[in-house]
């Protein structure tokens, strides 16, 4: 993998959840692992529908706690940080794939041509077209985090997208936390971003939409809050699915079927790890 030091970086040491060194030579063996890398748990959906499409595939999920939410950070520093920890987890295991299982990381990628530098990887962007495509009205929302609905990339594909339909982005953070504390067991309200929703679109507006965009990994989650804000839309569209199928396409030579594919995440910090390492568990990656 060829490199692009952040200036002054610190390598991350990264955790297992209870709290000891992950050693990812020692676990995964000669086993290739499928890396699926985000911020928190937003890339679960992607892990899902790899499990789906390969259920042979080992998979290393690392969630880079230590710098949540990659939603309001800088792009140079996100894509810095996304090369680092690939550059330090590549030095533990063998990769079939790499996979920036978050929309904001993936455009940070895009824009500061580090997409060229890392090898292997895929990336998760908002389908704007193929919403475009999808609609029967052209009334289109985008939900996504700032750092993806502000960003030069997804402003020029807006750009294209209204020169065949309406299409409303709205930047939205929170919606990031609720899917989080949703996941964590809590029971969240989301009465406040529903009169978010109704500030940005007046409620003709709101009922006329008929498709939506889940411009963040973590928006799948919420899928049922979601239809009750926006009760037209016919066609949640969601890129999970895409991605894990050009993953699937580009590996499935590699993987030998095995009985035994092990699921296992790793943190890059020691804080909340013991409670996110319940949350993975559901989902089937070992405590390991």
């Amino acid at each position: 993998m060829a490199t692009h030091k952040a200036p002054h970086a610190i390598a991350p040491i990264f955790w297992r959840g209870n709290e000891t060194a992950f050693d990812g030579g020692k676990l995964f063996n000669s086993k290739r692992p499928i890396v699926v890398l985000d911020s928190g748990v937003g890339g679960l959906t992607i892990a899902r529908q790899l499990e789906q499409l390969i259920p042979d595939a080992s998979i290393l999920y690392v969630a880079d706690n230590d710098w949540f939410p990659y939603g309001s950070k800088p792009g140079t520093a996100i894509a810095q940080r996304v090369q680092q920890l690939f550059e330090q987890i590549c030095a533990q295991v063998n990769p079939l794939a790499l996979v920036v299982a978050c929309n904001t990381a993936s455009i940070a990628i895009i824009e500061q041509d580090f997409n060229q530098l890392i090898q292997n990887c895929f990336l998760v962007t908002p389908p704007i077209k193929d919403a475009i495509e999808t609609s029967n009205k052209k009334n289109i929302v985008l939900l996504a985090t700032p750092g993806t609905v502000d960003s030069k990339h997804i402003s020029q594909e807006i750009a294209f997208a209204r020169m065949r339909g309406q299409i409303w982005p709205i930047a939205t953070q929170s919606l990031v936390t609720l899917c989080e504390s949703r996941l964590a067991g809590q029971t969240p309200s989301f009465a406040r971003f529903a009169e978010f929703i109704d500030n940005q679109l007046p409620t003709k507006q709101r009922l006329s939409i008929d498709t939506v965009i889940l411009g963040c990994t973590h928006f799948p989650h919420l899928i049922n809050d979601l239809r009750k804000i926006f009760p037209s839309v016919e066609n949640w569209v969601d890129p999970a699915k895409k991605v894990a199928l050009q993953i699937t396409f580009a590996a499935k030579t590699e993987i030998m079927p095995t009985h035994l594919p092990l699921r296992a995440v790793t943190f890059t910090s020691k804080q909340g790890a013991t409670n996110y390492q319940q949350i993975f568990c559901k989902y089937g990656f070992s405590a390991i």
